[in-house]
């Protein structure tokens, strides 16, 4: 059986002064898997979806680096794209066009002639997904739905649900807002698996020139990782991506979802890395994880059984934080339950707080939060707003 190319190749010089040499990488790395030309044909319209979550700058690690970015648009052009469209939406509560011009996507645009489109403000079409788990029917931007290529241009980062975001994920921002909190409602993995059946990417390349770690995918620390790893298998990049970043895939579940369900494929096994090697560049990215007795030293109450990496995410991050904020004191009064297997506690202190899908079943007359899991921004408005009306649950 032939065997899936991924390609890893290092770039040491990764700013504005020196965009040649990431044009250089990007270009070798496409390579060493067979070029754009294997895709693209002249007079095609390439869509090219990066990941801008916020107004942040790429030295942040926060978003795609736009040097990264210029040297695909340059490249697809060169192989014959007619119509090159830079296109993304940011994230819920942030605005798509202060991270355009905060990132440096803006000027790229301009320089490279490229469409920029706000996948928040475009007009949607409606699509059905008749293999879909999950989500059967969605709206999905025209402008996206009309590309004859996709390419895929995430940053490698930390996730506050998953251990990482990567390509798979990437493709979430195309949504609409509604939609996005959505997929926490109706199970955020195996959503972004359903949209990838309908709009999984033509190519994936991953941006690790400055990556994310520790309380990503906005509020960590920046990984000056110098990579480019590129695939037209997604799932395949992804696999790769992760354990660079000392990460197992099956860690991750919309990797193990996708792989299972024949979107891509996640066995090592079988796939051929060219360029450089998995161990030469492997640099563990930073991970949030607490424990039982760190929850208990700061004060926290949690009443866990067989959670799902999903919601331990969520709450780990949230922990952490309220902790950077110096707002611990949010979850102070609360015990809080969670997990497949959890059954009502019979003593517990303070007020309980029912937490994700799987506590529905006892949420009687307790606060429950939900969603699976439930939405970060969403639990952070929850906490909030219980401490505004109910001040006396505090401690004196």
């Amino acid at each position: 059986m032939e065997k899936i190319i991924v390609s890893i190749a290092k770039c040491e010089k990764i700013d504005d002064v020196h965009s040649q040499a990431i044009k250089k990488t990007v270009s070798e790395s496409l390579d060493l898997i067979g070029g754009l030309e294997t895709i693209i044909c002249r007079g095609d319209a390439v869509l090219i979806k990066p990941n801008l979550v916020t107004a942040r700058s790429y030295k942040s690690g926060a978003v795609t680096n736009p040097y990264v970015v210029e040297a695909v648009c340059e490249l697809a052009r060169d192989a014959g794209g007619r119509r090159i469209i830079i296109a993304d939406g940011s994230a819920v509560g942030s605005r798509t066009d202060e991270a355009f011009l905060a990132s440096g996507i803006r000027k790229v645009a301009e320089k490279t002639r490229a469409e920029l489109v706000d996948l928040k403000k475009a007009e949607t079409v409606p699509m059905s997904i008749p293999n879909g788990l999950k989500i059967k029917r969605i709206k999905i931007p025209r402008v996206v739905m009309e590309a004859d290529i996709i390419i895929n241009v995430p940053v490698m980062k930390t996730h506050d649900v998953f251990p990482a975001t990567l390509g798979l994920k990437n493709m979430k921002g195309v949504l609409r807002e509604n939609d996005k909190k959505r997929f926490h409602t109706w199970g955020l993995a195996q959503c972004i698996v359903d949209l990838n059946k309908l709009l999984l990417p033509s190519l994936t390349i991953l941006d690790g020139t400055v990556g994310m770690e520790g309380l990503g995918p906005t509020r960590g620390d920046p990984v000056n990782l110098g990579l480019i790893i590129s695939s037209f298998d997604t799932v395949a990049a992804d696999t790769v991506a992760a354990l660079v970043m000392g990460i197992e895939p099956e860690e991750i579940e919309y990797i193990k979802l996708a792989s299972q369900q024949g979107l891509g494929c996640a066995d090592l096994s079988q796939i051929e890395i060219r360029g450089r090697k998995i161990d030469e560049v492997r640099r563990p990215f930073k991970q949030v994880k607490l424990e039982e007795e760190e929850y208990t030293k700061k004060g926290i109450k949690i009443y866990e059984r067989g959670a799902c990496s999903g919601c331990r995410h969520v709450m780990e991050r949230l922990i952490a934080s309220l902790e950077e904020r110096g707002k611990l004191y949010l979850l102070k009064p609360y015990t809080i339950m969670f997990g497949q297997t959890v059954t009502l506690p019979t003593t517990y202190e303070g007020k309980l707080i029912k937490f994700g899908s799987c506590t529905k079943k006892y949420r009687g007359k307790d606060d429950y939060i939900p969603g699976c899991p439930p939405h970060p921004e969403d639990v952070l408005a929850f906490f909030e707003k219980k401490y505004r009306l109910d001040k006396t649950l505090l401690p004196k």
